[in-house]
C-alpha cells in the first residue's frame, strides 16, 4: 500500500543536509539486495541529516525498516522507472 508513504515534500528536507547517497540501480542489476547496505548506512548516519537514495522502483520494504527504527523518509517520483527516496534521521 504506496498510500502511507511520504510522498509530498517534507519540511526537514534541504539538499545542504544530503550526506550520503547511493544509487541501488546497479546493485539490483546484478541481483544483489541493497537492504543490509542501507540499514547499516541509516544506523550510522548522524541526526539532522539526510540519505538520499535513487532506486529504480519504489522500494517498500526497504522504507518499512527505516521507519521501524525510526527514521523518516519522502518518497521522490521523477518517473516510472526512476525513484529518489530521502531517509532523514531526525535530532533527538
Amino acid at each position: 500500500e504506496s498510500g502511507s508513504y511520504q510522498t509530498a515534500k517534507q519540511n526537514w528536507f534541504a539538499e545542504t543536509k544530503i550526506t550520503r547517497e547511493l544509487d541501488v540501480r546497479e546493485m539490483l542489476s546484478k541481483g544483489e539486495h541493497p537492504v543490509n547496505q542501507v540499514m547499516a548506512d541509516l544506523n550510522g548516519m548522524p541526526a539532522g541529516s539526510i540519505y538520499k537514495l535513487t532506486a529504480p522502483f519504489l522500494t517498500a520494504p526497504l522504507i518499512d525498516k527505516a521507519v521501524s527504527i525510526g527514521v523518516k523518509h519522502w518518497v521522490k517520483k521523477e518517473n516510472e522507472e526512476l525513484f529518489y527516496i530521502y531517509f532523514y534521521k531526525q535530532l533527538a
